[in-house]
């Protein structure tokens, strides 16, 4: 009877950690204090068997790389390929946006060729101003 109970509770335990897992380190960080409350346990004992703590700290430490974090917590520096990868969706993201805004720039000329204004005038600020190459 007993045994049956702590296999009850290992499943209970594994089915908590992968919702936890799921739902990441900000809004669910893996302990075992926030384990027994989830699981409803009244005995701190009970998750610090040995089988159990090892099976929590694997989780925790697989959420935290998850989440970009070291074993302590803190943010850990990402490598050249990381930073790479960073950037490049970055650049990507800004040559999309800037696509676009001339795209729209480009209506807008057309626009007001169309109603007859003077786009020479119209332009001029934009002529004068200093180049950012």
């Amino acid at each position: 009877m007993n045994n049956r109970k702590a296999d009850d509770l290992d499943v209970r335990l594994k089915k908590e950690l992968v919702s936890m897992l799921e739902e990441g380190y900000t809004l669910a960080p893996i302990s075992r204090p926030a384990l027994q409350k989830r699981l409803g346990l009244k005995s701190r004992g009970t998750l610090a068997v040995n089988h159990r703590a090892k099976i929590i700290d694997e989780a925790r430490l697989k959420q935290l790389a998850l989440a970009g974090l070291d074993c302590d917590g803190k943010k850990k520096r990402n490598g050249p390929a990381e930073q790479n990868k960073l950037l490049k969706e970055r650049i990507t993201a800004l040559e999309k946006e800037r696509d676009t805004l001339i795209e729209k720039f480009a209506l807008i000329i057309n626009g007001c060729q169309a109603r007859g204004y003077n786009m020479d005038e119209i332009m001029l600020p934009l002529r004068n101003y200093p180049s950012s190459r």
